[in-house]
C-alpha cells in the first residue's frame, strides 16, 4: 500500500485519508480508497477491542513501562518561524530491557506521518527485524503505541524512526512561538521551548520522564536571517538546495527530555570566554544587546559558574552556556542545560536606569538557574516527587552565588524575609503537604512547583548546612554529585553522603536521614515554646505542631506524630550571634532543658538565630517584655536585622494562632519608629498586613491602623526623603521601602510628591525625572488617588513600553480604587493583543490583592474559569498563584460560602486544587481571628496612633 498515505492526528485522535483528496474525479478510485480506509479503521478498532485485560495494556499505566530504555535521539526539526509550522523526524536508539511487543513513547499534538515515511523499527544486531503491524495514540496518557509482529529481544539495541508534523504552539509550553515589535515597528517572531515538566512530548515523540536520560543530537532547519540555538555548540551548518539552512549541534551529555531546549530567532548576543574555556553568551533582541542590557547578566553568569565550580568542586561539564530572554514566557526562567531561557524583564538589566531591586532580580535568577546545572541537570531526581531537591537546592544556593558577585549586599540576612517568611505561613495550614509529595499521576507534577518545593526546600537545606557545618556540607554535596553524575538520585542518597561526610569529620552520632525525614516526610513545622526559670538560669523547651487555626484538625497521618528533630540555636544578651549555643530537641522528648549560661533575670533570651531553623519560637511573657524593652532602647541593633524581623513575624503569627496575646505582638511593633533597615521593616509589614486583610472593611479599625502605620514610618520617610540614595544596596532599598510605605498609608507629603511627579510625566510625556527605583510607588500612588485620566495615560504608556516598564505599569494600574476602571482592566487582560498572554494572570492577581478589587477579581475568575483553565492550567505556578492572590483578602462568611459553592460547582480545579484548599483554610482562620480579636485591636489602636 505504498500509495496509501495515511496521517494519524494527535489532536483529534482520528485517521485522515489524504489519498482520497487526489482521486475526487475517479469514482472507482474513491471507492477503493474508502474501502481500504474503512478496513484500516476496522483493523484498529478490532485490535483495540481484542487486547485483553488491563495487565496486557501497558499504555493504560500512567508511567512509561521500563521495557525499553532510550540511549540516544537524533532529532531534526524544520521550523518555519513565520508560518508557525514544524516538520520533524526523530530516530530513537534504545535498548530492550524486557522482551515486549510494544514501543510506547509520549507524543501529544503532533501529526505522525506514514506512507513512505511510516514509523519503523530496525535492530542494530542485523538479525531480528521487527515490523510495526499497527500504531495508535492513547490520548489519556499521551502515548504513541507501536505494536510489533514479534517481541523485541532483551539486550538488543533498536532504532525507532518517526516522521511527524506539528505547529509552533500559541501556548507557553512545548515548542511554541513568541514575538516582539522591533524599533522599526515590525513584528518579529521566534520559536522557543519550555519542556518542564511534560512539554517535550509536544515537540517530538520521546520518553518524556526524568529517569529516561539519553543523549541528543539536534538539527534545526530554518530560513536565512535566523540563528538557531540548542543545548550544545554548533557542529556544522549546511545550506540545502531549497535554500533552508540546517544547523546540526554537537551530541549532548546524558540528560532528561525536560532539559532539552532550542530557539530559532533573529537575536544577537554578547559573550565572553572564561579562563577555563567556557563560552558564555547573553542573547536578546538586537536593540537590547546594542544598548548594553545584557552586560550585567554576562558578568554575573561568568563569575557565578566559576564560583560554583569551586564551591561544589565539580567542573561544569559543557563547553558553552547560553542565556536567552524570551518575550512570551510563563515563569521566571528554566534551567535547560547549556541554553537557559528567561523572561526578558528578569535577565536584562539596563544600567542606564539603575535599580537595586532590578539588579538583585537579575543576579538572583541567574544564580538560581546556574545552580541547577549541578542540582537537577548533572544529577536529576528519579521522578517528580523529588522536584524539591532540585528546586530547594537552587533556591538556597542562589543566595551563595548572588552573595559572591555582590558581596556588599549581605544577602544571607535577606533569606529570612525573601525565602522563609512566606512559606512558614503557607505551611501552617492543614491543607499543606510534605516536601516529599508522592506524584501518582504525571499531571500532579505541575502542582508541586510551589512554595513548599522552593522555599521550604531551601530553608531546610540551609538548616542542614548550618547544623552539620559548611565544610562537611560541601564535602557531602561533592560526593553526591560525583557518585550520581549524569544519572538520577533520590533524597536518601544525599542524606547518606552527608552522613558519611559528617562521620568523617567527627560527628559520629549524627544520622542525617533520621533528622531530615522528620522535615521532608511530614507537612508543617514546630513552634518551640521556651519557658525560662529566671532563678536557675535555665529554660524548658517543648515543641508542638504550629497551626494558624488552633481549632483545625489535621487529617493527614504522620509517622512522626508531627514532631521533629530540632536544632535549637539560642543566645542571650551579650552572647554571640555568630556562634550561638545549640541544643537538639528530639521527637521522643517531652521537654528539653536549655542551659542559658550566665543569663540574669533581666537579660533577654533569643532563639533561632538568624532564623536558620525552620520553626517559630514562643517565649514566656516576661522574656517577650524583655525583648520589647530592648528593641525600644537605643541598643536595638544589638539584635541582627533578620532576628528583629523574625520576632515580629513570630509574634503576629502566634497571635493569629491564639498562642500569644495579640497585645504583645502589637507592642513589639512600636520599636519600628527607630528601625531603618529594610529587612525587619519588610518582615514587619508582611506580618502586619494581616490586620488589613482581616479588618480592612472595618472602617474605624482600619482608619486608626492607617494612622498608626503613618506614625511608625514617618521618621524613616522624613529622614531619607526623595533624593535618590545609592550608596549601597541596603540604603537604596530602605529608602524605597520608606517611601512606598508612607505613600501606601496615605502620608500627605508622600502622596503629594508622588502625584506631582506623575503629573509632570503626563504634562511632558517624559518620565526621565522619576528614578527607576521609585517608579512603582509613583505610578501606583498617582493611579490610586487619581481617576480615569491618570489610568488611561498609564494604559497608553503600557502599550508602548519595554518589558520591565510594562511590568511596573501592569501592577500600578491595579491600584485604582474605581471599580469601573478595574472591571474594564480585567476584561482587557483576556485580550492577547493588549496584554501578553503570560501577563493576564498577573492582572487578576494584582486586582484581587486589594480590598476594593477582591470581589471584582473573584467574580471575574468565577465567570471566566474555563478561560483560565484552558490557557494556564498546563503551566507551573499560574493557576495556584491566581487563586492564592484573589482569595488572600477573604475574611467574611460570605467569602467562605462563595469558595465552598465554587468547589461544589467545579470539582476539577486542576493545578489550583491545593490552592483552593488553602484558601478555604485561610478564610476560616481569618474569620476566627476576626471574631476573637476585633475588640482587642479596637481597644489597643486609638491611643497608639497619637503616639501614646
Amino acid at each position: 500500500m505504498s500509495g496509501f498515505a495515511k496521517r494519524y492526528s494527535f489532536r483529534s485522535g482520528k485517521v485522515h485519508d489524504e489519498s482520497c483528496k487526489s482521486y475526487n474525479s475517479r469514482p472507482f478510485a474513491i471507492a477503493a480508497c474508502c474501502v481500504l480506509f474503512c478496513l484500516g479503521i476496522g483493523l484498529i478498532i478490532g485490535f483495540e477491542a481484542g487486547r485483553g485485560g488491563v495487565e496486557s495494556k501497558p499504555w493504560q499505566q500512567v508511567r512509561l513501562p521500563e521495557t525499553l530504555l532510550p540511549i540516544h535521539y537524533d532529532v531534526e526539526l524544520q521550523v518555519d518561524v513565520t508560518a508557525f509550522t514544524v516538520v520533524g523526524q526523530v530516530n530513537v536508539t534504545l535498548r530492550c530491557a524486557t522482551p515486549t511487543r510494544y514501543v510506547i513513547l509520549h507524543a501529544a499534538e503532533l501529526d505522525v506521518v506514514s506512507g513512505d515515511g511510516t514509523p519503523g523499527v530496525t535492530s542494530n544486531d542485523g538479525v531480528t527485524v521487527p515490523r510495526i503491524t499497527s500504531w495508535f495514540l492513547y490520548t489519556e496518557n499521551q502515548y504513541l503505541v507501536l505494536e510489533l509482529d514479534k517481541e523485541l529481544t532483551k539486550g538488543v539495541v533498536y532504532t525507532v524512526s518517526i516522521n511527524f508534523r506539528g505547529t509552533l504552539r500559541d501556548g507557553l509550553i512545548g515548542f511554541y512561538r513568541s514575538s516582539y515589535v522591533n524599533n522599526d515597528g515590525q513584528t518579529r517572531y521566534l520559536a522557543t521551548t519550555h519542556m518542564q515538566p511534560m512539554g517535550a512530548r509536544l515537540a517530538f515523540p520521546c520518553f518524556d520522564e526524568p529517569a529516561f536520560k539519553a543523549t541528543f543530537t539536534v538539527t534545526l532547519v530554518h530560513r536565512d536571517g535566523y540563528t538557531a540555538l540548542a543545548n550544545m555548540p554548533l557542529e556544522n551548518n549546511v545550506t540545502r538546495n531549497d535554500g533552508w539552512i540546517a544547523d546540526r549541534f554537537q551530541r549532548s551529555v546524558r540528560m532528561p527530555t525536560y532539559l532539552l531546549a532550542f530557539v530559532v530567532s533573529d537575536y544577537t548576543s554578547v559573550g565572553t570566554v572564561s579562563s577555563s574555556g567556557l563560552e558564555t553568551r547573553i542573547w536578546a533582541r538586537p536593540e537590547y544587546i546594542s544598548a548594553g542590557m545584557g552586560d550585567y547578566a554576562l558578568d554575573v553568569a561568568d563569575k557565578i559558574v566559576a564560583y560554583y565550580e569551586e564551591y561544589f568542586d565539580v567542573p561544569f561539564p559543557l563547553p558553552k552556556i547560553d542565556h536567552i530572554s524570551i518575550p512570551d514566557y510563563s515563569i521566571g526562567a528554566m534551567e535547560n542545560w547549556g541554553l537557559i531561557t528567561y523572561a526578558e524583564s528578569l535577565l536584562l538589566y539596563d544600567t542606564r536606569k539603575p535599580s537595586a531591586s532590578r539588579k538583585r532580580g537579575t543576579a538572583r535568577i541567574v544564580a538560581h538557574e546556574l545552580a541547577h546545572m549541578w542540582f537537577g541537570n548533572l544529577v536529576t531526581m528519579e521522578w517528580w516527587d523529588g522536584t524539591w531537591l532540585n528546586e530547594g537546592f537552587a533556591s538556597y544556593v542562589e543566595y551563595l552565588g548572588y552573595g559572591y558577585v555582590e558581596p556588599d549586599v549581605n544577602v544571607m540576612e535577606q533569606f529570612a524575609y525573601y525565602r522563609c517568611q512566606g512559606v512558614l505561613e503557607d505551611d501552617s495550614l492543614t491543607s499543606s503537604r510534605p516536601i516529599f509529595q508522592p506524584v501518582n499521576h504525571p499531571d500532579e507534577s505541575r502542582e508541586i512547583f510551589d512554595s513548599i518545593t522552593y522555599s521550604k526546600g531551601a530553608s531546610i537545606l540551609r538548616m542542614l548546612g548550618n547544623f552539620v557545618g559548611e565544610n562537611t556540607f560541601r564535602k557531602g554535596l561533592k560526593s553526591y554529585l560525583e557518585r550520581n553524575a549524569y544519572s538520577n538520585a533520590v533524597q536518601d542518597e544525599l542524606w547518606e553522603e552527608i552522613t558519611l561526610a559528617a562521620r568523617e569529620d567527627g560527628q559520629t552520632d549524627l544520622d542525617v536521614k533520621t533528622v531530615m525525614d522528620t522535615w521532608t516526610l511530614q507537612m508543617g513545622y514546630p513552634v518551640v515554646n521556651l519557658t525560662r526559670d529566671y532563678g536557675r538560669g535555665t529554660a524548658q523547651a517543648t515543641q508542638q505542631h504550629f497551626l494558624l487555626d488552633p481549632t483545625a484538625t489535621v487529617s493527614a497521618p504522620s509517622d512522626f506524630g508531627y514532631r521533629w528533630h530540632i536544632p535549637l540555636t539560642y543566645t542571650t544578651r551579650g552572647g554571640s550571634f555568630d556562634e550561638p549555643d545549640q541544643v537538639w530537641m528530639r521527637p521522643d522528648q517531652g521537654t528539653s532543658t536549655v542551659n542559658l549560661g550566665g543569663a540574669g533575670s533581666d537579660d533577654w533570651v533569643l532563639a533561632n538565630i538568624h532564623r536558620v531553623g525552620y520553626y517559630r519560637v514562643n517565649y514566656d511573657p516576661t522574656n517577650w517584655r524583655l525583648l520589647i524593652d530592648h528593641l525600644n532602647s537605643s541598643l536595638y541593633e544589638e539584635i541582627p536585622p533578620d532576628n528583629r524581623g523574625t520576632l515580629i513575624d513570630d509574634a503576629f503569627n502566634l497571635g493569629r494562632a491564639s498562642q500569644l496575646d495579640l497585645s504583645i505582638a502589637l507592642d513589639l511593633t512600636r520599636y519600628l519608629v527607630r528601625e531603618r533597615h529594610f529587612v525587619p521593616w519588610s518582615m514587619a509589614k508582611a506580618a502586619m498586613n494581616y490586620v488589613e486583610t482581616v479588618f480592612g472593611s472595618v472602617s474605624d479599625i482600619y482608619n486608626n491602623w492607617q494612622a498608626y502605620m503613618v506614625q511608625l514610618i514617618s521618621p524613616f520617610y522624613n529622614e531619607v526623603g526623595w533624593t535618590l540614595q545609592q550608596s549601597d544596596y541596603n540604603t537604596e532599598v530602605g529608602q524605597v521601602l520608606a517611601i512606598s510605605t508612607a505613600c501606601t498609608y496615605g502620608q500627605t507629603g508622600c502622596v503629594n510628591n508622588a502625584t506631582a511627579l506623575f503629573q509632570r510625566w503626563m504634562d511632558t510625556n517624559n518620565n526621565s525625572h522619576i528614578p527607576e527605583t521609585f517608579k512603582s510607588t509613583v505610578y501606583c500612588t498617582a493611579i490610586r488617588y487619581g481617576g480615569s485620566r491618570e489610568w488611561d495615560f498609564a494604559w497608553q504608556r503600557y502599550l508602548e513600553a519595554e518589558p520591565s516598564e510594562q511590568n511596573l505599569l501592569l501592577s500600578a494600574m491595579a491600584c485604582s480604587r474605581d471599580t469601573v476602571i478595574l472591571s474594564r482592566y480585567l476584561e482587557r487582560s483576556k485580550d492577547a493583543a493588549l496584554v501578553r498572554r503570560q501577563s493576564a494572570p498577573d492582572v487578576i492577581s494584582y486586582v484581587g490583592g486589594s480590598d476594593v478589587g477582591k470581589t471584582l477579581a473573584w467574580n471575574f475568575l468565577v465567570d471566566n474559569w474555563d478561560f483560565y483553565m484552558e490557557n494556564y492550567d498546563e503551566t507551573q505556578f499560574t493557576m495556584a498563584s491566581i487563586v492564592s492572590s484573589v482569595t488572600k483578602q477573604f475574611s467574611a462568611q460570605e467569602d467562605l460560602d462563595n469558595l465552598e459553592q465554587f468547589l461544589k460547582d467545579h470539582p476539577n480545579q486542576g493545578t489550583a486544587t491545593r490552592a483552593f484548599s488553602q484558601a478555604v483554610d485561610n478564610t476560616g482562620a481569618n474569620l476566627r481571628f476576626r471574631r476573637d480579636n476585633e475588640s482587642k485591636i479596637r481597644a489597643w489602636l486609638p491611643g497608639r496612633s497619637r503616639g501614646n
